[in-house]
């Protein structure tokens, strides 16, 4: 018997997936404001986050 999801579970699961990518997002930003020393990384997350939509991997829901 073939398992069909619902609705509700497809968007559960990509809005899941959106997280984790925001959360290496985050984590990525930590670690490049570590490694230079920068106390605020407001502007390093602006321009992964950037990055990351012109490339699509984020998409803003």
């Amino acid at each position: 018997m073939e398992t069909r999801k619902t609705v509700a579970q497809s968007v559960r699961e990509e809005v899941d997936r959106h997280k984790r990518r925001l959360l290496k997002l985050e984590e990525s930003t930590s670690r490049i404001a570590g490694t230079h020393n920068c106390p605020d990384s407001s502007l390093i997350r602006l321009a992964l986050l950037s990055r990351s939509m012109a490339s699509r991997t984020v998409v803003k829901l």
